[in-house]
């Protein structure tokens, strides 16, 4: 198996046993099906994302469309797809589609951290060590039981897109159009989303 590959499935493997372990909304009978939907749009949407950022190169090879496994997954695309299928998922069992993802939330920073790894392998992205790192820092502080009280949702966002926003200027590969990286627009749209979800948990308390 190919080490990217390999790495990008450990990181996986580590989501669903704390997510399993964590999680107390959806039915154990139906945790299978939504976790192999949840993996299903992470990816597809994952791969979306990579190809639509690296076009120029794809439609030159379409062939290399499928390729997954020599790199190419867009972790926005991944959030974005699992986004979708969460919501979808929690509208059709009428569930709620925060205590989903704040069952999620608090391991996705470790589980990116760790796949930054397979950037490293396949000597993509230069800096990923410090984008690995403001992860890593993230994951812990969306353990910390100072922080117990807050959505992991709202503070994922806000952490995530921070971290994502100020990377980008250190990139010069990313997906733009025209002037405007798409990335650093995720990553305000994440910010407000988070501060919009902490505010109304504050008028809840």
């Amino acid at each position: 198996m190919h080490l990217y590959g390999l790495i990008i499935g450990i990181a996986i493997v580590i989501g669903i046993d704390y997510f399993s372990r964590h999680q107390t909304i959806i039915p154990k009978n139906k945790e299978n099906i939504f976790i192999v939907g949840l993996l299903f749009f992470a990816i597809f949407f994952s791969r979306l994302y990579h190809v639509a950022d690296q076009w120029d190169y794809y439609s030159q090879y379409p062939s290399q469309i499928l390729a997954t496994w020599n790199g190419g997954l867009g972790i926005y695309g991944a959030i974005l797809g699992a986004i979708l299928f969460i919501f979808l998922f929690s509208r059709h069992h009428k569930t709620s589609f925060l205590e989903i993802t704040d069952s999620i939330a608090p391991i996705l920073p470790l589980c990116q951290a760790f796949g930054r790894l397979g950037n490293f392998v396949n000597s993509e992205i230069p800096l990923w060590w410090f984008e690995a790192g403001l992860n890593l820092l993230l994951f812990f502080i969306l353990k910390s039981k100072a922080l117990k009280y807050h959505s992991s949702t709202a503070l994922y966002l806000i952490g995530y897109g921070t971290i994502r926003f100020f990377f980008e200027f250190f990139r010069s590969d990313t997906w733009q159009i025209n002037s405007l990286k798409i990335a650093q627009i995720i990553s305000l749209v994440f910010i407000l989303i988070g501060i919009f979800i902490l505010r109304i948990d504050s008028h809840q308390v």
